[in-house]
């Protein structure tokens, strides 16, 4: 089966800027990932297939070859059974009239072998390298194949789905992150107070390539709650009351990350008001937010004639001018 266009997997034009394939791979990581696709073998290898692509279009070397030489330049090209070292002589012919029609080899398969660098040296190496006594040595005429020198590991980006509470107080997950095609666990510590977009570095467990490992960094995705909502460090708790508590006073007992606690609210308390629950907020690092307890009171919808006249009474002895200091 043909090779897929990488630019087309990534879903970007070839003229794409590296901060544009970073970003469109970032978003097909977090829809395909396998943590998101539980038991979906084509998931699975779409999540492959994008790292693939990313792999060569994040570096400008690969991405150079590619854009010359199709896959052949970065040794994914051919069909079953074509002629390892065709790839790299189109690619050499290429730009001086040579031809580009693919001439099939029974037997081997181009796939079966790494023609990244082009460099003929390194192909010898896998033909007879695993045999005993037998090293290959410098083409007749010509000077010895140079070795390529090891090369940093790329940094990977695996997504992480954290309910609020998780995000505000942190936690220790086991990962499965792909290395190279390889399924791997780990352990992840998430800090507390991180937020949805935040990015964990975590060192040495990215992709390898026989010099240093790059990177992973997790890409972190909070859940929204059902009635908290964070601002910087603090949490926000709307608590409803009636208008007989606000105007009386009562104590509500309310929920914060850490337990139910109960609050007194004074009388003549306004929609509106909000009440400090010190230390009860988001932590991070040193640091520890507040939650408030934002107040909103709600009225009866519907009042008979005699009430009404009760209410009148009432708002001729105690006037309020509720607008009186909101400037328009």
């Amino acid at each position: 089966m043909a090779k897929r266009d990488y630019y087309d997997i990534l879903g970007v034009s070839k003229k794409a800027t590296a901060d544009e394939i970073r970003k469109a791979h970032r978003k097909l990581v977090l829809k395909h990932h396998p943590d998101r696709n539980q038991g979906d073998k084509k998931a699975e290898e779409k999540f492959k297939e994008i790292q693939e692509a990313y792999d060569v279009l994040s570096d400008a070397e690969k991405r150079s070859r590619y854009d010359e030489f199709g896959h052949a330049g970065v040794g994914t090209a051919g069909p079953p059974g074509a002629d390892p070292f065709e790839a790299a002589r189109r690619a050499r012919a290429g730009g001086r009239g040579g031809s580009s029609q693919w001439r099939p080899s029974p037997g081997v398969s181009v796939e079966d072998f790494d023609i990244n660098s082009g460099d003929f040296g390194s192909i010898f190496e896998q033909f007879f390298g695993g045999q005993q006594g037998v090293r290959p040595g410098p083409a007749r005429g010509g000077p010895r194949a140079r070795r390529p020198e090891p090369q940093r590991g790329e940094d990977l980006e695996h997504p992480v789905t954290l309910t609020f509470e998780q995000a505000a107080r942190g936690m220790t997950q086991s990962l499965q992150v792909d290395r190279g095609g390889k399924i791997e666990t780990i352990e992840v510590k998430i800090p507390a107070g991180v937020k949805d977009g935040s990015r964990i570095r975590i060192k040495g467990k990215g992709g390898s390539s026989g010099g240093e490992p790059g990177d992973i960094y997790i890409i972190t995705h909070v859940q929204p709650h059902a009635y908290f909502r964070r601002e910087g460090l603090d949490i926000y708790l709307d608590v409803p009351i009636s208008i007989y508590e606000a105007l009386l006073g009562t104590k509500v007992t309310v929920p914060t990350l850490d337990g139910r606690l109960t609050v007194t609210i004074p009388p003549g308390t306004s929609s509106g008001a909000k009440l400090r629950l010190k230390g009860h907020g988001i932590e991070r690092a040193a640091e520890k937010g507040d939650q408030y307890a934002v107040m909103k009171i709600i009225v009866p919808k519907k009042l008979e004639e005699s009430d009404k006249a009760e209410v009148e009474k009432l708002a001729e002895k105690y006037p309020v001018n509720a607008r009186a200091d909101v400037g328009w």
